[in-house]
């Protein structure tokens, strides 16, 4: 062929053939089974030639039979590729051909000097130019569409339905979407083409994870390529771990870890010491391996009994004994690389640590975190040692995971298996949820729905010591000593995402268990009595008082202030007097001291006591304008209404008192600079206040519905307070005077300007001053002018003594209240009466 030529083929005679063979293929199935169901070969549902012989048939007859079909309804697609490569080369022709016509029309695009015609050299110069681009374009497009398109073509006939070849006739629409046999082949070409890759993967990683055997680079990189090309298939992950087992994954792990040492310091791909190839290859590796174990443990099975106790692995789920399996061998000791090579060998490795450096990857089921990660918590807690279970067999220079790099000595070096699910559950608030609350103990002073110990254990006995996972040896003992404080475990920030993924976004039966579990083992653990972590109260000497106890890991202040903002109804009610708790809708504490020494706590990091600070203004600003508008008791009058706001005044001073003594007994502040900034900023305070309860009263409240069910008041505060806040920024480096809540004095003001300015915006308040009324209405705070706001002052020392002056009175009592008598309980114990007006 030379340009301009076409091909001959006759690309309808092609698709003749190639709908022959789908026709033969398809004789040889019931095409009403085809189209109904997935075709299943070992069962009795052949028709057509030889039906009642196949039906009849042993299984290797049958087998060969659909391997004819599937043999024929392959031949289609080649052909179907190959007349698809034709028509588009034939079609490229007619385009390039279009083109020459049309251009020859023109000259071929010269044009002479000044507009005149062109003379003919220039004609034909240009007809040149022209025909040179057009065969580029033609030997481009028959290079691409013949050349290439018929050595594919010639493969796929040749190599069958491999997994690069279904992608080709897919790309090139040669295998039809219409009812027939290629709606059945093209998933049973890829289930054979990934058992057969999970067969290859099997074969090379058990002569991999045999320590004493010496693979090739291509036996290495074929497996990497299989894992990290096919784990997220289903039928490949489950075929090859099912045929490894759960132990030998594990031992293929060990042995993986140990082909590379890390040395303490900057690493130097030098291929002696160190070869940075391996060490990306074992990443790969492991990486690989863990997607694979998500996907085979992924739950696609189904359930059947009244409470849907029974459960039924899916076809490609791995089993319940599987897992079982894996959990036997998690908990027992392994040895790990090559004896002959006292460098790259330890013993004594637990299985789970094996386990750690593939929990990390991959996109877990909620069902098997629990399961798993449940019993690597348990096992944790059974042997009495807390984290240094881990730290008992480490390999000098042995790193287990190098799925978190290798540059920086801080990452994890994969000893710590619990630092690993915390990453996996920072993921899977389901997971977490499960894992947390699965396991239950009861005892006769604990909450009525029992205490969840996975969570106490985690919450307030762990120890989370990031220099625990760390290689062995002398070296990395020298890097500890040096550098002992650039080691931060960034596991127990994981914990505490995955509290908030867990109770967050949603409340539900579980997520307000584990919430109110938090409040009551930080209120029970030997901490909040005085003692240091660990100790037995019953036989040490009290180690400091509030000030100096955390009773919550620093580490995790910020997360359960979040969660505690979150739930900020919730915690309204549990601390305030005589109000029942719906159990169906809310958690409930048994003590109220429980909540205000929680509160006080969280109150010692700025960020929770911001947080909690901002979503309690918000509540209270929304409960004053559930009593002011009359909803909560229609008809009532002014001195209904403030009695009402009373009772929302205590609860607030309670709240927003206890977190106060948190942040005083951290020195966070004193009581003389709040005082100063409170004088400095009056202003600005109102206006951030007052757009809040803008947000709030008689204007915008469908930005925050009624509190609960399934709306968290405290997930819409923080927008509210920080909109508020952006729009009356200070010069002084972009703080605002609303930061940290404003404690102490600023505290007290706090709770009375939400309490003036809620009355204010409700219309309830009579004879306001003209001057503060646009169209009959209260006019917003943010427009109000110097003017307004000595009228303002002018009517709550004249008219609203009696109404916005009993108001504030209330809630500035309720605030010192409160303040006291968290300052009792944090530091008196738990007899500290309430404090009242």
């Amino acid at each position: 062929m030379a340009p301009f030529d076409k091909h001959s083929a006759n690309t309808g005679e092609i698709e003749a053939r190639a709908a022959d063979f789908e026709r033969l293929a398809g004789k040889a199935l019931d095409l009403r089974t085809v189209t109904d169901k997935a075709f299943q070969p070992a069962e009795a549902d052949w028709d057509g030639m030889c039906a009642e012989e196949l039906k009849a048939a042993p299984e290797p007859v049958r087998r060969a039979a659909q391997e004819t079909s599937s043999a024929l309804a392959w031949v289609a697609a080649p052909l179907r590729y190959w007349e698809g490569r034709v028509t588009a080369f034939n079609a490229a022709v007619d385009r390039i051909a279009g083109a020459l016509d049309g251009a020859a029309k023109d000259d071929f695009g010269a044009t002479g000097p000044a507009g005149t015609a062109p003379t003919s050299q220039q004609v034909a110069d240009a007809r040149s130019e022209a025909m040179a681009d057009a065969r580029r374009q033609w030997w481009v497009a028959y290079n691409t569409d013949i050349v290439e398109g018929s050595s594919t073509a010639a493969g796929m006939l040749r190599d069958g339905p491999t997994e690069v070849n279904l992608k080709a006739a897919r790309d090139a629409g040669a295998l039809p979407v219409t009812p027939g046999v290629f709606t059945v082949f093209p998933a049973y070409w890829h289930t054979v083409n990934m058992e057969a890759a999970a067969g290859r993967a099997d074969e090379l990683a058990k002569k991999i994870k045999d320590p004493t055997y010496v693979p090739t680079a291509a036996e290495l990189e074929e497996l990497r390529n299989l894992v990290r090309d096919y784990g997220k298939d289903k039928v490949f992950a489950y075929n090859f771990l099912d045929d490894l087992g759960p132990k030998g994954l594990l031992e293929l792990n060990g042995t993986l870890a140990t082909y590379q040492l890390d040395n303490p310091g900057k690493d130097v791909s030098d291929g002696v010491v160190f070869d940075a190839g391996t060490a990306d290859l074992v990443r790969d590796l492991q990486i690989g391996l863990g997607v694979a174990l998500a996907t085979a443990t992924k739950t696609t099975g189904t359930r059947s009994g009244p409470r849907g106790e029974n459960y039924y692995p899916g076809k490609y789920e791995l089993s319940s004994q599987w897992t079982t399996d894996l959990m036997i061998a998690g908990r027992q000791k392994m040895t790990i690389g090559d004896p002959g090579s006292v460098a790259r060998y330890a013993e004594g490795v637990y299985g789970y640590q094996l386990l750690g450096p593939l929990l990390r990857n991959g996109d877990y089921d909620a069902r098997f975190l629990a399961l798993v990660g449940g019993d690597i918590v348990d096992f944790e807690m059974s042997q009495g040692k807390n984290s240094a279970l881990w730290t008992e067999a480490r390999g000098e220079n042995l790193r287990l995971d190098w799925t978190q790099g290798y540059e920086d000595n801080t990452v994890p070096a994969g000893y710590d298996p619990v630092n690993a699910l915390m990453d996996q559950l920072a993921r899977n608030g389901e997971g977490t949820r499960d894992l947390l609350t699965d396991l239950s103990t009861y005892t006769t002073d604990g909450p009525k729905d029992g205490r969840l110990p996975r969570l106490d254990y985690l919450l307030t006995d762990r120890n989370w010591d990031a220099t625990a996972d760390t290689p062995g040896g002398p070296g990395w003992q020298r890097e500890l000593l040096e550098h002992k404080d650039d080691y931060k475990n960034t596991a127990l920030d994981k914990f505490g995402t995955a509290l908030e993924e867990a109770t967050v976004h949603e409340s539900t039966p579980e997520s307000r268990r584990i919430v109110a579990s938090i409040i009551h083992e930080v209120n029970v653990d030997e901490q909040a009595q005085g003692y240091a972590n660990g100790e037995d109260p019953g036989t040490g000497g009290k180690a400091a008082d509030f000030a100096a106890t955390d009773l919550i890991n620093p580490d995790l202040r910020d997360s359960l202030g979040k969660i505690t903002a979150a739930y900020i109804t919730d915690v309204n009610l549990n601390i305030s007097d005589g109000h029942p708790v719906d159990e169906s809708t809310h958690f409930s504490v048994e003590k109220q001291e429980y909540v205000v020494r929680f509160l006080a706590d969280l109150g010692k990091d700025e960020g929770a006591r911001a947080d909690i600070t901002g979503a309690e203004a918000v509540y209270a600003a929304h409960e004053y304008h559930e009593i002011l508008s009359g909803n909560r008791t229609p008809g009532d009058g002014i001195d209904g209404y403030l009695r009402g706001m009373e009772v929302v005044s205590q609860n607030y001073g309670s709240v927003v008192g206890a977190l106060d003594v948190g942040a005083t007994s951290a020195h966070n502040v004193t009581s003389a600079e709040q005082d100063a900034k409170f004088n400095e900023g009056v202003e600005k305070r109102y206006a951030i206040i007052g757009k809040v309860v803008d947000e709030l009263v008689g204007k915008a409240t469908e930005k925050i519905p009624v509190p609960f069910v399934g709306d968290f008041i405290g997930e819409k505060a923080g927008d509210l307070v920080s909109d508020a806040e952006d729009e009356a920024k200070q010069d002084n480096g972009g703080r605002t005077a609303f930061e940290n809540g404003v404690t102490l004095g600023a505290g007290r003001h706090d709770a009375v300007d939400i309490a003036e300015l809620s009355l204010y915006k409700s219309g309830k308040l009579e004879n306001l001053p003209a001057v503060l009324l646009v169209n009959g209405e209260p006019k917003p705070i943010d427009e109000w002018s110097e003017r307004d706001q000595q009228a303002w002052n002018r009517y709550k020392a004249e008219y609203g003594q009696s109404t916005v002056g009993n108001a504030a009175k209330n809630a500035g009592n309720s605030y010192q209240a409160g303040y006291d008598w968290a300052s009792k309980i944090a530091n008196g114990g738990s007899d500290a009466p309430k404090g009242g007006n």
